[in-house]
């Protein structure tokens, strides 16, 4: 069975890769978390980079193979920590004051 050099460079190229190496980097702040949470944690930051790292890249007019590898490479070793903060943020809004629901006599 051989292999096609340009299919080998495609998936060395895939965005979902170089955020899954983007996780395992990122796995280094994680001191206390369990071999299964940093599994789930770089499977975690693959899917982020797999599918918001294209977008970002066509936003900001990074067109070049190096440039998207680099945007999926710093969402894989990013992306869990701002969805931590956009989690955070979410749990620390009071949402009877955001919302309009409930209000009486208006």
């Amino acid at each position: 069975m051989d292999i096609d050099p340009q299919d080998a460079f495609k998936v060395a190229r895939s965005p979902f890769l170089i955020g899954l190496l983007g996780g395992v980097v990122a796995l280094r702040t994680v001191p206390g978390a369990s071999w299964g949470e940093r599994a789930v944690n770089a499977v975690s930051a693959s899917m982020l980079a797999g599918f918001f790292s294209p977008a970002i890249a066509e936003y900001f007019g990074l067109t070049t193979p190096a440039m998207q590898s680099a945007t999926a490479f710093a969402v894989g070793l990013f992306g869990l920590n701002a969805v931590a903060l956009v989690v955070a943020y979410i749990k620390s809004i009071d949402l009877s004051k955001v919302l309009p629901f409930g209000k009486k006599g208006e």
